[in-house]
Order: C-alpha cells, then sequence, then structure tokens
C-alpha cells in the first residue's frame, strides 16, 4: 500500500528521514520499501487493515518507535454534534449482518471550490486522481484515517413519499448498474448494494454508481461512512473483477469504530474548504462495539521476553500505540489496558506482550542461558533394537526393503504364535484400494515373495523387513529375514538367526520342527519366532517377535550376585537310537526337576544322534556334595531313558 512522506510528516513533525524510517518500520512494524520521491510502499498484514491502512495508524507506529510527538488533525476522534433529524434522509438496512454500521449525513455547500494542491499532492502520492473537491475530500479522508467513504448528489436520489431513503440490500434479479467509469456490471442476488427507491446507487463497499454521480453542478451531498461484511465485499469483487481501494480494505475487515473516524474528518475539512453545512444525518448502529479491557502484569511481560523492561516504558509505549491505561481493580494486574476500538488484533494480554516487545526491540533484549532442569535422555528399546538388528544384518549383506502394512488377503497362512489362534485379519472400514482392505497379521508372505521375484536375476537372494503385524489382540513388531538360494537356504537362516539372538545375550535357543514346511525358534520354552521352508529349500523366511526378543535381552542382562559357593559341572554324553531335535532333549532334562540344576549347555555335537551336554549344579547357600550332584544326575540319566532309546558313553 502506498503512503506519503510528506503526509506522514503532517501527523509526526520530528519524522526521521526515509531510510532510517523504512529500516525501523520494517525491524519492529511492517515491511517497507522507498518506492521513490515522496512514496513509501508498506506491506500491512490482513489483521492491521482495520487500524494501519492509514497515515494516521502508521503515524502511531513512528510515534511510539521513536519516541516523537504525534500530532492529530482537527477533527480526528473527535465527536461532532450532528442535528436533530430533520427528516430530509432515511436509512433502511435490509441485511444487517452484511452491514452492521451505516452513517449518512446531508451537507450543504455554499461555495464552489476546487481542491487545494496539497490535498492533490497526497492523492497523486497515493496513486489515486484528484476528480473533484467533494470527491477529493473522501479519498483524501481515507487516507488519513483508513474508512472508505462516498458521497452521492443528494438532488439526483429518488424519493418515495416526500422521503429520501438510501437502502442497503441484496441486488435484485437481473439488475444492472453503471459505475462512476462507464463499466456496467449484472448483478447477482448475493451481490450487496447501495440503492434508492428506484434502483442501486453503487455497489456496497466497492464503487459508486453514474446515476447519483457528484458533478459540478452538485449543491447538496449525502456523504456515506459505513462498514460491510469483509466475506461479501470480497465475493462480489472477485467476480465482477472489480478491485478498488475500498474493496481491499473492506475485504479485510474493518472496524464500524472507523465510520466515526472517516465521517468527522470528512465534514471537518468540506467546512474549512468549501463552507460546508450539517443539514440532516441518519446513522444505523444497533450494536455498537463495547470495550474490551484486559488485565497486564509486568512480571508476566518480563517473563515472556527474558528482559526487564519497567513499568514506566511499557505504559509509554503503550499509549503512543492509542491504548487507554487504566488503574487495576484487581492486585494481580498492575495496571489495566483498554485497545482501541480499530485495534481488532488485540485481543489477549499476549497480543499487548507482543505490542511491547516489538516497539521495545527485540534486538535489545540480551541473552541468557535458560535455567532448567537436566534431564538423563531417554532411550526406546524398541529403536535400540530395531538399529541393532538392521546394522547385524546389512554386515551381513542382507538388503532391507519395505512393504505395505494392507494387504488383500482376508486370512493369512504364516500367522503364528500369539496370533496363530485367529488367522482372520483385520479388515479397514475406508481402505485406500480395493487390494488393499486388510492390515496384515505377518511378514513372511511378501518377504517370499520379494525373494520369489529376485531369484529371476540373481543366484542368491538375502533380504529383510522390520515393521508391524496386527491382529484383534494388538499390533507387534516383527523381523523377517529371508534367504533365497538353489544350494539350499534354511541352514543359512538357522545360522544367522542363531547368530544374531546370540548377540542380544540370548543362548537358550532351540529350533522345532513343525510340520513339513516350519520349524519354530524357541527360547526359554517360549516360542519367539518361526521358521518357513518352500520350493525344496530354495526358499526360507524366518519371522522372530522383536518386542519378545527386546524383553529376553533384558532378562538376559538383569544383575545377578556371583556365586558364595562353587558350583559343580558334569558332562553327559549319549548316543540316542533315533534322530532327536535338542530342543527335545532339554525339555525332557527340565522336567526331571533337578533342584540344583543351574545350566545346561551343548559342549559338543557332532549330529542329532551324539551329542554332549554339560550341566551345572549350584547352590545359594551352601557347597554342594558329589552325592548330591549323583543322585541328581541319576534322576536326568533315568528320565531320559524313560523317553528316548539312548546309550550313556
Amino acid at each position: 500500500m502506498k503512503f506519503s512522506y510528506s503526509l506522514l510528516k503532517e501527523f509526526v513533525p520530528a519524522l526521521p528521514a526515509k531510510k532510517k524510517l523504512a529500516e525501523e518500520l520494517n525491524l519492529k512494524s511492517f515491511e517497507t520499501e522507498i518506492a521513490g520521491g515522496d512514496v513509501l510502499d508498506i506491506s500491512l498484514p490482513a489483521n492491521r487493515y482495520s487500524d494501519a491502512a492509514s497515515h494516521w495508524g502508521v503515524a502511531k507506529e513512528v510515534s511510539a518507535i521513536f519516541r516523537i510527538k504525534l500530532n492529530t488533525p482537527k477533527g480526528m476522534g473527535e465527536i461532532i454534534n450532528l442535528p436533530e433529524k430533520n427528516g430530509l434522509i432515511g436509512i433502511k438496512i435490509e441485511e444487517p449482518l452484511l452491514c452492521p454500521r451505516y452513517k449518512a449525513v446531508l451537507v450543504t455547500l455554499d461555495k464552489k471550490a476546487s481542491s487545494p494542491a496539497w490535498i492533490k499532492k497526497y492523492l497523486v502520492s497515493c496513486g489515486l486522481r484528484p476528480i473533484s473537491l467533494v470527491v477529493d475530500v473522501m479519498n483524501y479522508a481515507m487516507l488519513e484515517t483508513g474508512q472508505p467513504l462516498h458521497a452521492f448528489d443528494y438532488d439526483k436520489l429518488s424519493a418515495r413519499e416526500n422521503k429520501k431513503t438510501i437502502i442497503v440490500r441484496h441486488a435484485l434479479k437481473n439488475e444492472k448498474i453503471e459505475t462512476l467509469d462507464g463499466k456496467a456490471f449484472n448483478l447477482e442476488k448475493d451481490d450487496l448494494v447501495i440503492a434508492d427507491s428506484s434502483g442501486a446507487l453503487a455497489i456496497a463497499g466497492i464503487k459508486g454508481g453514474k446515476k447519483a454521480e457528484i458533478d459540478s453542478s452538485t449543491k447538496r451531498t449525502v456523504i456515506e461512512s459505513a462498514n460491510f461484511d469483509s466475506s461479501s465485499v470480497y465475493s462480489t469483487s472477485r467476480r465482477l473483477n472489480l478491485l478498488t481501494d475500498a474493496a481491499v480494505r473492506f475485504s479485510r475487515n474493518l472496524s464500524p469504530a472507523l465510520a466515526e473516524y472517516g465521517m468527522n474528518r470528512a465534514i471537518t475539512l468540506l467546512k474549512e474548504l468549501a463552507g460546508a453545512k450539517v443539514a440532516d444525518s441518519a446513522e444505523y448502529y444497533p450494536k455498537p462495539e463495547s470495550a474490551e479491557v484486559i488485565g497486564f502484569s509486568v512480571s508476566k511481560l518480563e517473563s515472556l521476553l527474558g528482559a526487564s523492561v519497567g513499568k514506566n516504558e511499557i505504559v509509554s509505549i503503550l499509549k503512543k500505540l492509542g491504548m487507554n491505561i487504566l488503574p487495576a481493580k484487581k492486585t494481580a494486574f498492575d495496571f489495566l489496558v483498554e485497545p482501541p476500538a480499530v485495534r481488532m488484533d488485540i485481543e489477549t494480554f499476549e497480543d499487548l506482550a507482543e505490542e511491547v516487545g516489538r516497539i521495545y526491540g527485540y534486538d535489545r533484549i540480551k541473552p541468557k542461558a535458560p535455567v532448567v532442569a537436566i534431564k538423563p535422555a531417554e532411550f526406546d528399546e524398541f529403536v535400540i533394537a530395531k538399529d541393532r538388528c538392521r546394522d547385524f544384518l546389512l554386515n551381513l549383506g542382507f538388503s532391507e526393503i519395505y512393504s505395505y502394512s494392507f494387504t488383500d488377503k482376508p486370512t493369512s497362512q504364516w500367522i503364528w504364535s500369539s496370533f496363530k489362534k485367529d488367522r482372520t485379519l483385520l479388515e479397514l472400514q475406508n481402505p485406500i484400494a480395493e487390494d488393499k482392505k486388510y492390515l496384515r497379521g505377518e511378514l513372511t508372505g511378501r518377504v517370499l515373495e520379494t525373494i520369489k521375484n529376485n531369484s529371476r536375476s540373481f543366484d542368491e537372494v538375502r533380504v529383510f523387513e522390520i515393521g508391524k503385524v496386527f491382529s484383534e489382540g494388538g499390533e507387534k513388531s516383527r523381523l523377517a529375514i529371508g534367504f533365497g538360494s538353489k544350494t539350499g537356504s534354511f541352514t543359512a537362516v538357522k545360522g544367522v538367526v542363531d547368530r544374531l539372538l546370540r548377540s542380544f545375550g540370548i543362548t537358550d535357543i532351540f529350533f522345532r520342527p513343525d510340520g513339513t514346511e516350519t520349524v519354530l525358534v524357541e527360547s526359554d520354552h517360549n516360542v519367539i519366532g518361526q521358521i518357513v521352508i518352500k520350493d525344496n529349500d530354495r526358499r526360507s523366511v524366518a519371522e522372530l517377535d522383536l518386542d519378545e526378543v527386546k524383553t529376553m535381552s533384558l532378562e538376559e542382562f538383569e544383575y545377578r550376585p556371583l556365586p558364595k559357593y562353587p558350583s559343580i559341572v558334569r558332562d553327559l554324553s549319549v548316543e540316542f537310537g533315533d534322530i532327536v531335535a535338542v530342543g527335545e532333549v532339554l525339555d525332557v532334562i527340565n522336567q526331571a526337576k533337578a533342584p540344583h540344576l543351574w545350566d545346561v549347555d551343548i559342549a559338543d555335537y557332532y549330529d542329532q544322534r551324539h551329542i554332549t551336554l554339560r550341566l551345572v549344579f549350584q547352590a545359594d547357600n551352601r557347597t554342594l556334595k558329589d552325592s548330591e550332584v549323583d543322585d541328581e544326575m541319576f534322576r536326568i540319566i533315568e528320565k531320559l531313558k524313560n523317553e528316548f532309546s539312548l546309550t550313556v558313553r
């Protein structure tokens, strides 16, 4: 928006040079550029049009920033006594929601006069074309106050029952209007117009019409100072592609209080320049704006800003910005602040704090080290577990894959562990696609498919995926490790799983067959995963429950005090008559219920028929006797003989 540097100087005589002014406005108020000559180009935010889209508003900013005196021209903010209603002009508002305030004043001009040179200069600087005294005064008053004004030739208005009435209504069906620049517009029912008894006079808040145009013969004029709904003005302006200075302002939600300022200034200027006299007035303003009062705490402000500003300086800044300072009625506040009605952006204490902060200068606030309690960094065990798995597998030459959490199959063949009882997947109420209607219950299927697709191009495929699986019981974190090779895959996957779990500190690992294609991964009698073997061992996928792995890893590393008494170690070498899974052997040993058996490990493994077990016996309160250990060893061997065909070597 264009502003005249010279006109600002009328408001603030001690105004600094344009360069210094632009620098400070950029720093503390609005983005400002020197446009050449007398012009400053100032970009205003939409919520500041009500108070700052005027030279008076910007002058108040300048006065507060530079701590210099502000001059208020005659009629600005004053109350002008208007005569009693004489019945010469009336107002009828048919759309009160779209026009909350309408003020009309009828003035007579005693002498013909042209606009003075100083008004023309300021209008040209701000991009407006001088036309005639009455029109120029309307535009000039708008530049000073920010309130758009319009003037009608009173004698051109149509009367009904000997009374001329201004009507604010929606446009009629197929209604047309010719604007001041001679252009014709077809109006629609949602367009708001200013009309008399015979038709539209102006497009409300946008542009006047030819019908009641001010010309050289005008002796009586009706001045309009109104407030219109921003959405209505914006919509009509865009539809008609009719962008005027008034439309730009009204589209950004002006305060109804501006109508008073604009009218008073216009009447004052017409009295001085054309000897105007007020003949009649009318106003519609059923719900005047009430004053808002905000409690102000100096200590709270200083806490927010991190600087000691001082009450006197705070009060000085707020007063120069047009705020009214009132004594506090409650001890919680140092004083009360009543923002001017035009400052529609001031609603809370924080808004006031921002005003003080920007004018005081954020650059004046010295940095301070924050005084806060230092909390130790928190670790997400699941994230750590995922990263460990990822690093481990990447170092072994595996590639990570990512697949959708959705599937098109209502059941899954590879659901296991806690999900095994219910193979039905969760169905989405609003799926993103027809083939993604269910939440997946396992990772194995997608990894097998990936291995199959890539095996066409590679002799060996190593992939893994870390992700969530879902069921009615909740969601679980899983790791799927896939291996594909024409020379066999199960042994490789089994070895990777064994090494990975041992890296987590889990040494109690057993692989137990569960059908022809599935091997369960167990630890401490819990199923923590499974291995699926497909295509005669050309594809294998191990899927592990990361939640279980993480929990067992933490348990393995729990603190235990060192034993006070020595342990007794016995090795047991056996030869089985048939092939037996090691896990089954260990299950039987645990069932023997040897009270002092502390640990069992595989000391030597020749094949599935010849193994050596190392059994550790330990007591917490004493040193065990050999006879006690012999009894427990005998019990274990007898239990094994009852379950298996074996020979103790």
